[in-house]
């Protein structure tokens, strides 16, 4: 069910604070001749409760301090969504999660038709950057809109189809403050003499807590303040350039957080799950000599909408048409306000993830309602910690704060439909890699729906479970796993997940079984179809293989890594037409990487195409020129077309870039016998034998050099073990016993 809250106004409960040194007035923001600047900085995974202006007497933050006691501090913002990538985007948009559709980390793309900030600000004459140390907020989800630079974490390469590992949660994709800094200064360098727009977000508070090196020893067993530590410190270099620059006092400086961290609050381990203060009580400071009072405090509900709206009414610019925020800049004059209407928050995250019932939220300044299978109802005057849950006793009241939950849903209408374009598979498993269950999709095919509350030790295990893969503890995440399937054993992410470490491991078939059964109870889930095709593709059953993954793409049409998984399958059943055309829509897909070039490349040349197969290989170790499987493949294809010497070259670079690698040895060898190198050749044989000895094909070449070097009793016996082996190929086989008879076998 859609829900959503009513516009919003803020009230005039602002008190003036003397600041340390001496108070400035405000000036008229007409009073300036040039357009101010703005720099907004967004941090993650931040509790306003423990930074030294909200009152953590323990915290080293003394720059996001100065910014409060130089500006305004709010003390009640809220998040839209205790998840990175849908308050982020209701930040720049000015709109709630409900209306412009990004309802998750992942599977989301704010759509094009969306204005952005940065857009808008575009159309007003200014030039824009942006450093971002999260791959969540990669440029390609859509919050690169407006943009004229755009830093992000760089890609990790993709995982291979068909790699053994099922399991595939990759390292974490961040950027440390310190690097998002530096990219941060570059814009400001290159954008002082304009207006601009820079925004900066920092990723350091999120789990895993480790703090840099200098801060850590400071913060023994508080490594999340210490995050924030060191986060503040990189803010305090950002701010010292520009204040250098001659700019910080013609810039307006917005700090906030996309939502904090729960820490064990309401047994969550850490935040997505729960719509809770901990998860959505967030810090917002705005510092603005010429608006704003020193040390002004607002105390009025402020939500994450209400930022962009503000902000632009500060600089005296036109509002952006549509939002659903309202500005606060009027608090700053000493004007009245009306009472604002209750303010909106959701998590689909159990939703998502587990299958759980979705959570929405609405709420005043004094009460909080929670919508869920046992609905919540908070007195937060009384009871800020939201402990005491009076739904029960105060069922009117709670029925009341529905209506109006549904009323606010009705007034903010729906999503442009193109918001939930979906996700490439690397994409999904980078997003996994940072903490979160749900980069898979919706487990919304299953029947029961419990109420998350009851179930957050299973989604801390889950957790827990992921990070000990990604750590390469995969025993200690099977028994995580096992723990979290007994308490919730619908679970489809526990399932999947479980029989994906399974089949990795060494129980093949009741991974493969957990696998199945997940995508039956969640057969729209793209990752469930994915996995379950790879793993049967890995266990040779081919036909299954490809029906999984045409599932997989049924659902995600555009996921070149599917499109991939199902032409290497394809390839390997013979259909070499059809898994060139799958590779053809992996690459328009995006997924142009030299693998996949590669296996294109490979494929032609089982068709005899040899143009287009030279042009993909080469093209392949173009991007990237260690890609062993590549130069032993355009070795067969030299070789095949006369170019013997150049495909003897191509060889050792495949050996050169993987010792190992069987097939460039055997081939290399082969060439190397026929020029009658027999050292060389016997050299690469040897290795061949020694790394790979069930290598059948060896033992046929082995022979070769042994009668070469006079050997005929060695030749005969390195035959015998040729023949002797299942995997030999039919026409070695043949020549293999011509051999041994010419030899007087």
């Amino acid at each position: 069910m859609t829900r959503a809250a009513l516009a919003l106004a803020v009230s005039a409960a602002v008190l003036a604070l003397a600041a340390c040194g001496r108070e400035r007035a405000p000036a008229s923001p007409s009073a300036s001749a040039t357009k101010p600047n703005l720099l907004l900085i967004t941090m993650d995974t931040t509790r306003a409760d423990h930074l030294g202006c909200y009152g953590d007497a323990r915290a080293e933050t003394p720059n996001l301090d100065r910014l409060a006691k130089e500006g305004a501090l709010f003390t009640h913002a809220i998040a839209v969504a205790p998840l990175t990538l849908p308050s982020h985007v209701s930040i720049l948009t000015g709109l709630y999660p409900p209306r412009h559709g990004v309802r998750d980390n992942a599977d989301f793309v704010l759509p094009a038709s969306e204005t952005t900030l940065a857009e808008h600000l575009a159309a007003q004459g200014y030039v824009s950057g942006a450093s971002v140390g999260t791959y969540i907020l990669a440029g390609e989800v859509g919050l690169s809109q407006g943009f004229d630079t755009y830093a992000e974490p760089q890609r990790p390469k993709a995982a291979p189809a068909g790699d053994p590992n099922v399991v595939r949660i990759l390292p974490i994709v961040e950027r440390a403050a310190a690097r998002v800094v530096d990219d941060a200064i570059g814009a400001l360098d290159r954008m002082k003499d304009k207006p601009f727009f820079l925004w900066v977000h920092f990723y350091d508070p999120h789990m895993p807590y480790l703090p840099p090196l200098d801060v850590r020893p400071r913060f023994a067993n508080r490594f999340y303040d210490g995050e924030i530590a060191g986060m503040d410190a990189q803010i305090g270099r950002l701010l010292d350039h520009l204040r250098a620059l001659g700019l910080e006092d013609r810039t307006l400086i917005a700090a906030t957080a996309d939502h904090g961290e729960s820490l064990g609050e309401h047994g969550e381990d850490t935040h997505g799950l729960y719509v809770y203060d901990a998860t959505l009580a967030v810090p917002l400071l705005v510092r603005l000599p010429s608006a704003i009072r020193a040390g002004t405090r607002v105390t009025s509900l402020v939500s994450g909408v209400d930022l962009a709206p503000t902000v632009l009414e500060l600089m005296g610019l036109p509002p952006m048409p549509g939002v659903q925020g309202r500005s606060a800049a009027a608090a700053f004059r000493g004007e009245t306000l009306p009472e604002r209407e209750p303010v909106y928050a959701e998590s689909l995250y159990g939703e998502r993830a587990y299958g759980w019932a979705p959570l929405h939220a609405i709420r005043s300044s004094k009460a909080k309602f929670i919508d869920a299978p046992r609905p919540e109802l908070y007195d937060l005057e009384r009871d800020p910690a939201e402990t005491i849950n009076t739904a029960p006793a105060r069922a009117a009241e709670a029925s009341e704060w529905r209506s109006k939950l549904d009323a606010a849903g009705a007034a903010i209408g729906e999503a442009d439909p193109s918001a939930s374009a979906g996700m490439s598979e690397e994409q999904r498993a980078r997003i996994a890699s940072l903490g979160y269950a749900s980069a898979g999709g919706p487990g919304l095919s299953r029947k029961d729906r419990p109420d998350p509350k009851d179930l957050a030790v299973v989604s801390n295990l889950f957790l827990r479970a992921q990070t000990a893969i990604s750590d390469g503890h995969d025993a200690e995440a099977s028994k995580l796993l096992r723990e979290a399937l007994a308490k919730d054993p619908a679970n489809p992410a526990v399932v999947s997940l479980l029989g994906a470490l399974e089949f990795t491991g060494n129980d093949r078939a009741s991974g493969l079984a957990r696998l199945r059964a997940a995508a039956v109870a969640a057969p729209s889930v793209f990752q469930n179809q994915w996995n379950l095709g790879n793993a049967l593709f890995l266990d040779g059953k081919l036909d299954e293989g490809a029906k999984a993954l045409r599932a997989a793409l049924a659902i995600r049409p555009g996921s070149g890594e599917a499109h991939y998984a199902l032409a290497n399958v394809l390839a390997a059943k013979g259909d070499s037409a059809a898994a060139i055309a799958e590779y053809n829509e992996a690459i328009k897909a995006g997924l142009a990487t030299p693998p996949v070039r590669a296996a294109l490349g490979s494929t032609l040349l089982a068709t005899g195409d040899m143009t287009g197969a030279e042009a993909a290989l080469r093209a392949a170790l173009d991007g990237d020129p260690a890609l062993a499987d590549g130069w032993n493949k355009l070795g067969i294809l030299l070789d095949k077309t006369g170019r013997r010497d150049e495909a003897l070259a191509a060889f050792s670079h495949a050996v050169e870039s993987q010792p190992d690698h069987a097939d460039g040895l055997f081939n290399r060898a082969r060439l190397e016998l026929l020029k009658r190198d027999l050292p060389a050749a016997r050299r690469d044989i040897d290795r061949l034998i020694a790394a790979h000895p069930d290598y059948a094909a060896a033992r046929f070449l082995e022979a070769h050099v042994l009668a070469g070097e006079g050997n005929t009793a060695g030749a005969r016996e390195a035959l015998t073990k040729f023949l002797a082996a299942p995997k030999a190929d039919p026409g070695m086989r043949a020549a293999a016993r011509a051999m041994l008879a010419k030899l007087g076998a």
